[in-house]
């Protein structure tokens, strides 16, 4: 089986010949996929080559590398270019760049008001504004202001996702998903197996630290209606005083209906948080086209460190010199449920465009 991948740029493939190396970078709901690739520039791809195409890439392995198709590979990314770099050298390259659906949610203002509008009709307005499909579950909360005042659009929907207790995201199919978490993301996706020598098929560098440790909890949910603050915390003092500060995460939860459901809501959470984190950074080889942010994996003859863990960033990367690999990251906590996700929107590693 040989990799192969195809980048095909508003309905047209790319050659295959033309193709040099490529990088798709998938990441957590808050944050934009994004992708760049760079292509034999001899046929003056560079003069067809827009910002704002369409870009689809599919990326798999082929038996048979003199008869294949885009129907063999795996569909991982829809997006639209933010930059075509031309390179006009001894290698004559074009590179491209860009990011997912979500991108211009996250490069816009939030910046129209509306009364009496549930967070559903929020996610259904920005749906339909940005051409995607929605696939949206409704709800009866009404949306302050203090929910979209001086904040990205994406900022906007992600932080009604939260109050709900759901997940927003854009698939690669251009649909905006705002609803309750699939019970599928509990399956396990892949196993990275370590043996010493040449028989693992991952290498990994494991971080057992506090830092993102959470060690009190708020439970809010503001009931419009009524204009009532439901509010209950849980702390734990042990871990307050080992640490030395309180590291507090407010969280918005829409079945907090009383106090005492709230305080319920808070003692559950904070269980979680409270909980070392572990994360892990590494490479896997062969690359495996399934693997994608929020996926759960199977660690195995890592010692204490085996166990499963849930992905927060995966980097498919091929080349036709080195073939097909992905690098990683992973956390033995939910990534979402991680305090540093909700703190920076959108950086991509320090790559603005």
């Amino acid at each position: 089986m040989e990799p192969r991948a195809i980048i095909e740029v508003d309905g047209a493939d790319v050659r295959w010949n033309d193709f040099t190396n490529l990088s798709v970078e998938n990441t957590v709901y808050l944050a934009a996929d994004s992708f760049d690739c760079t292509l034999n520039n001899n046929l003056m791809l560079s003069d067809w080559l827009r910002k704002n195409q369409e870009v689809r890439i599919y990326i798999g392995y082929v038996k048979d590398i003199h008869s294949w198709n885009k129907s063999q590979l795996k569909h991982i990314f829809t997006g639209r270019i933010d930059g075509v770099k031309p390179n006009f050298d001894s290698s004559k390259t074009v590179k491209i760049i860009g990011r997912d659906y979500s991108a211009p949610m996250i490069d816009t203002e939030y910046s129209v008001s509306y009364n009496d509008v549930t967070s559903s009709d929020v996610a259904s307005i920005l749906a339909k504004k940005y051409g995607l499909t929605p696939i949206v579950t409704a709800t009866d909360n009404k949306v302050d202001r203090e929910m979209w005042v001086n904040k990205k659009e994406w900022e906007v929907i992600q932080g009604l996702a939260d109050m709900e207790g759901f997940v927003c995201y854009v698939t690669k199919d251009k649909e905006l998903y705002f609803g309750e978490r699939n019970d599928s993301d509990e399956n396990i996706i892949d196993s990275f197996i370590y043996t010493q020598g040449l028989k693992s098929n991952c290498k990994i560098e494991f971080d057992d630290s506090s830092i993102d440790v959470i060690n009190k909890v708020t439970v809010r949910h503001w009931i419009h209606d009524r204009k009532q603050l439901i509010e209950a915390s849980s702390q734990n003092d042990f871990l307050i005083n080992q640490m030395g500060q309180t590291k507090e995460r407010i969280e918005y939860v829409a079945k907090a209906k009383t106090n005492q459901a709230a305080k319920e809501y808070a003692d559950k959470l904070l269980k979680e948080y409270s909980r070392q984190v572990i994360t892990g950074n590494g490479t896997r080889f062969p690359g495996n086209p399934g693997l994608y942010a929020e996926g759960k994996i199977n660690a195995i003859n890592f010692g204490r460190f085996s166990g499963t863990y849930y992905i927060n960033k995966v980097v498919h990367q091929m080349s036709k010199n080195e073939g097909y690999i992905n690098s990683f990251d992973i956390t033995n906590i939910r990534p979402d449920d991680a305090q540093q996700y909700r703190s920076d929107l959108y950086e991509n590693n320090g790559k603005k465009y």
